[in-house]
């Protein structure tokens, strides 16, 4: 009979042993899975303030880039009254000298920062170079045809700085 008893609890203990072992397995995986779900989280919110900051930076890069075109612009329109006056002053003396020098040396310094006039006189009317202030009738001419340039228009590379004002026939 002793020996039946000792053989029972040498069963149980093995048994309860692998219950503890059991428990502590499901234990250990529920605090894994804990920790697993801690990592990504953590891990998207790391991928988030990342991708929030590239975004920032790329948004700063750009107002940056806008401040400095607007501002370049901006000063480039406070010159466009004196070219203005300049082609005025040519078209009254056109046998000028320095009048002439003037308009040379005004258009050397717009090509040299990127400043080109816009074509008016003969071209097709393009409404994002030019304002249509007046139109003609006048069937020697082809139908939207640039007739005549009231004020020069000036671009900034690609970017429009003034439209041209002009008349337009057809």
């Amino acid at each position: 009979m002793e020996e039946q008893k000792i053989n029972e609890e040498e069963v149980k203990e093995p048994a309860k042993e692998a219950k503890k072992e059991e428990k502590a397995s499901k234990k250990a995986n529920k605090e894994i899975e804990a920790l697993q779900a801690q990592l990504a989280e953590s891990n998207d919110k790391y991928l988030r303030l990342a991708a929030e900051y590239d975004n920032f930076r790329k948004r700063s890069a750009k107002e940056k880039s806008d401040a400095y075109a607007d501002a370049y612009s901006d000063a480039i329109k406070a010159l466009l009254p004196l070219a203005d006056s300049l082609d005025k002053a040519l078209e009254f003396s056109p046998e000028d000298d320095g009048i002439k020098a003037l308009c040379k040396l005004l258009t050397d310094t717009f090509a040299k920062i990127g400043v080109t006039a816009i074509e008016s006189d003969g071209k097709e009317f393009d409404p994002n170079l030019h304002n249509a202030i007046m139109h003609d009738t006048d069937e020697s001419v082809g139908e939207n045809i640039i007739v005549q340039t009231f004020q020069k228009g000036y671009m900034l590379g690609e970017k429009v700085i003034r439209h041209s004002m002009v008349k337009v026939a057809n």
